[in-house]
């Protein structure tokens, strides 16, 4: 029996000894954002894995315990500097962010809220592009989630030796 060209494989079939004679149909790494599904359920993307997939913007949908502390961290961090900040304001301190200090004559919820808000949006953003290397450099951007941590950690630091300072005054 014999068969019509294309009539089986449907003229997307590479040659028999090209390895990539078994992939059909569309590239499937053309979509940069995963299905709703994935993100929802758990995907498969874990990481990029090709050299030519390191040049274009893919989204993830899985992710390391590792991350997830990390981010954990962030915002368990900015919450607490947030506390120190209300009660070094309470003990006579100023906010030296004109941003922040806005927020803060609106009140100390709100002040709180839109920490917490903006920091989760970067902490997104960071997500977002976490496996990217910014072009022309070898700076990795998961990077960032280190660098918040550590600034963070010295901010906090900090508010406690002002409290410490203050407290000793009186």
């Amino acid at each position: 029996m014999t068969s019509k060209p294309g009539n089986e494989t449907g003229g997307n079939q590479k040659a028999a000894g090209d390895p990539r004679a078994q992939r059909l149909g569309v590239d499937r790494r053309r979509k940069t954002i995963p299905p709703l599904r994935y993100l929802v359920a758990g995907g498969r993307r874990r990481g990029v894995r090709r050299a030519e997939d390191r040049r274009r913007f893919i989204i993830l949908d899985r992710y390391s315990p590792h991350l997830f502390a990390a981010i954990v961290g962030i915002l368990c961090l900015s919450l607490l500097d947030a506390l120190l900040t209300l009660s070094l304001i309470e003990q006579g301190a100023t906010e030296v962010n004109p941003v922040m200090d806005f927020f803060l004559k609106q009140g100390a919820l709100v002040f709180t809220s839109v920490k917490y808000l903006l920091t989760s949006l970067a902490v997104v953003i960071f997500l977002l592009v976490n496996h990217n290397v910014l072009p022309r450099t070898r700076f990795r951007v998961s990077s960032l989630f280190t660098f918040a941590i550590a600034s963070f950690m010295i901010v906090v630091v900090w508010e406690i030796v002002l409290i410490y300072v203050i407290a000793t005054r009186t």
